[in-house]
């Protein structure tokens, strides 16, 4: 059997987004060929993938670009493609003719804002930022917005492109149809807003929160002696743990912080307190005192502190080259699979190196040869991707549901499986009798099963739904279902072809496996949040990017692994940690030194505030002239910000409004796109959805289904998955229909 997760799959690269080339280079970590077509004079465009070559490069074919769509080399290597990937907003003339020529290929054009009409310009990542709430949502409440200097939508879009390539790959294999897939940066971005729109969807203005948590005290990045430091802790048992540690013991007893609707109330004078602490003690310090008093934390690494990580030294996350010269620092591969894994992407191709090697490849493909993958152009569609997929879902929050509601969405049929009590995320606020926001947007298209996995009923319950399923994802603790007696080994026991996906915050082997992983500190020891600073303090990603992130890999992941188990006919499990996704998302400025360049200014205007992106020194002198001043360390203008974003774009600066949550919901872009969509519930309920990024021209990729009360689907799905349902001295001993699954009653 293969030790990668693609064989003899050919991906040609023609556009020069970062997401483009991002997306490029994870099919390459998985096993396919890539053949990036590059400028003939060397031209890096500014936002263009060609700026940081190597890092585009590496694991790559480099050939020339042609001269014209007509090149003969260029119309051979196009008919033998597989996968095409484009950025008609950002590539050269030439490559959509050449692209539309491909009579076999799954095409995937990854763009900011949509195909673009005729003459629509570049919009770079940082300016989706602002105009998806990203920028805004990030930051303290009463500070300005924050940007990630981090191009966190163009990788984000690129694991969603890299998951429609691979749904498109196993249509074809299945039935023959292929699909233009259209994956634009603004709506990965809007979709990555799950955990701010249930405010809005309650009637409440959402706003930015810092490092601290709604809910939650002592929550924050507190100033150590040589650094920062996360501290996310929530239950009044851990609040007198804190106390004990900082020798105020007193502060247990005081009313005012004894609840955690008091700690949220004085957060201001608990957050002082706590850093009064931290400030005598270095980072190395807090973690060890925290760690030994079992309270969530972690440090806040500058990326330096990347590279002698232990887990990321010991998952391989980081690899050095010496190339051209230099010594360079590239990503290993968040993949890791029990039957393949991906490979560090290492090598990188002289310009135009690779015509021969490409040359002797193609004389042994013929165009051809994948007659059984002819296009099927009966319109297709109403066909999705993935219909007739069985999934298993234990997850809750984010990164496991996030993978489960895309898989449900390209057609796969998945099952929630929910403990008696219900997700943890089921009652988060705002609420709708009874029901989170936040939890049904994130379980959209799912079917909710409950099974109490301590009992034997359950056991044998979740065994034989196991046996008939394609994929299990889960997010819980590292050797939280081994406990249970369903450890990887035991999973391909029961069903050898069964695909599981574990999404933890560090790896099932990592030396980390057993600390409290939360979205706050995985961001911190990943080193995202070195990347957006204010004034020198470090922020999270509001938008909860490494539980994204994590989630988007495991998506990615058990496509991958399908695609292994068509060719080899094995199922196998796959270990995805959120450090490594996250630190994946850094690896741009691994090798930058000074300050990144574009520059980019957030600017306080009349009306809000307004993101510019430019070189430095024409930024200073451009946002001068229009009349902004530098006050308190930020720009501030007397001018609106459309007003000012005229001005600017008319002296060559990008700018755009940082949009607040409701302001992208009101924009008619957003609605165009038709974003947010509504579900109905088995029992005729409607919710607010959001839409999957993923579009396909021939094949359905519908969000459509709200998930309803706990296990109400249960009934139908065990009729769907084993036939009929078991009366309560069944074969497996099973709960008759109407019971608490898996409950005795």
């Amino acid at each position: 059997m293969g030790t990668r997760f693609l064989d003899d799959v050919l991906v040609v690269e023609l556009g020069e987004r970062t997401g483009v080339g991002a997306c490029g280079s994870l099919l390459a970590e998985l096993g396919a060929e890539v053949v990036a077509v590059e400028p003939r004079d060397g031209a890096a465009g500014e936002g263009t993938k060609w700026r940081r070559r190597a890092l585009a490069m590496a694991g790559k074919h480099s050939v020339a670009a042609p001269v014209s769509a007509e090149d003969a080399w260029l119309s051979a290597l196009i008919a033998r493609a597989d996968v095409i990937l484009l950025s008609s907003d950002c590539q050269p003339a030439w490559a959509a003719d050449a692209a539309a020529r491909a009579d076999r290929a799954v095409v995937c054009d990854i763009t900011a804002m949509g195909r673009p009409a005729a003459g629509s310009g570049f919009v770079p990542d940082a300016l989706v930022q602002a105009l998806c709430g990203i920028v805004d949502t990030t930051g303290e409440r009463d500070g300005a917005p924050t940007l990630c200097e981090a191009p966190v939508v163009e990788d984000m879009a690129a694991l969603y492109a890299l998951t429609a390539v691979l749904a498109g790959l196993r249509a074809r294999r299945g039935h023959g149809r292929r699909g233009r897939a259209d994956i634009a940066l603004y709506d990965c971005a809007v979709s990555a807003l799950a955990s701010f729109l249930p405010q809005y969807f309650a009637g409440r203005q959402p706003q930015r929160i810092g490092n601290r948590h709604p809910a939650m005290s002592p929550w924050n990045g507190y100033q150590a002696s040589d650094g920062w430091v996360l501290l996310s802790t929530g239950s009044d048992e851990q609040w007198l743990r804190v106390c004990e540690l900082i020798g105020r013991p007193e502060l247990g007893r005081d009313p005012r912080y004894a609840s955690p609707e008091g700690r949220v109330r004085n957060n201001d004078e608990v957050d002082r307190i706590v850093e009064a602490w931290t400030r005598e003690h270095t980072v190395d310090a807090c973690v060890a005192a925290f760690n030994a008093a079992k309270l969530p934390c972690g440090p806040v690494y500058q990326l330096a502190d990347l590279f002698d990580d232990a887990a990321l030294r010991h998952r391989d996350m980081v690899h050095r080259l010496d190339a051209a010269g230099a010594s360079l620092r590239l990503p290993g591969s968040v993949f890791r699979g029990s039957a393949a894994r991906g490979a560090a992407n290492a090598a990188i191709p002289e310009r135009d190196g690779s015509r021969r090697w490409l040359d002797e490849w193609m004389a042994r493909r013929p165009a051809d040869r994948a007659a059984a993958a002819a296009v099927d152009d009966d319109g297709g569609g109403g066909a999705k991707p993935l219909a007739g997929l069985k999934v298993l879902e234990l997850g809750s929050y984010t990164t496991a549901p996030i993978c489960g509601r895309q898989l449900g969405a390209l057609g796969a049929d998945v099952v929630k499986i929910e403990p008696p009590q219900g997700d943890l995320s089921r009652p988060l606020t705002p609420t709708r009798e009874g029901q989170g926001y936040f939890f049904t947007i994130s379980n959209s298209d799912k079917r909710s099963l409950r099974i109490d996995l301590r009992t034997d009923d359950g056991k044998a319950l979740f065994r034989a739904l196991l046996a008939r399923a394609d994929v299990l994802v889960e997010n819980l603790r590292p050797g939280s279902l081994a406990k249970m007696g369903f450890d990887p080994g035991t999973l391909l026991e029961i069903n050898p072809r069964l695909v599981s996906c574990a999404i933890t915050g560090f790896g099932g082997d990592s030396p980390y496996a057993g600390l409290a992983a939360m979205d706050t500190t995985v961001q911190g020891i990943s080193g995202i949040m070195d990347l957006a600073r204010s004034e020198g303090r470090p922020y999270k990603i509001g938008i909860s990017i490494a539980d994204i992130v994590g989630g988007l890999f495991g998506l990615a992941a058990v496509m991958a692994a399908l695609a292994y188990r068509d060719v080899h006919g094995c199922g196998q499990h796959v270990d995805i940690s959120m450090q490594d996704a996250t630190a994946w998302l850094t690896r741009a400025s691994w090798n930058d030194a000074g300050e990144p360049d574009p520059a980019h200014a957030v600017v306080g205007c009349e009306d809000g505030y307004l993101l510019a992106e430019s070189g430095a020194r024409l930024m200073a002198e451009a946002l001068q002239a229009c009349g902004c001043a530098r006050q308190c360390g930020q720009w501030r203008s007397a001018l609106p910000r459309a007003l000012l974003a005229a001005f600017l774009v008319n002296r060559g600066i990008a700018a755009a409004p940082v949009l607040s949550v409701a302001e992208v919901v009101a924009d008619p872009r957003c609605t165009a796109r038709g974003l947010l969509v509504e579900g109905r519930t088995g029992s005729g309920e409607t919710w607010p959805l959001l839409a999957s990024p993923i579009r396909f021209d021939t094949m359905l990729v519908q969000v459509a289904r709200a998930l309803g009360a706990i296990g109400s689907d249960g009934p139908q799905v065990l009729a769907d998955w084993i036939g009929a349902v078991p009366g309560r001295h069944g074969p497996e001993g099973l709960v008759a229909a109407g019971d608490s699954l898996g409950e005795r009653t």
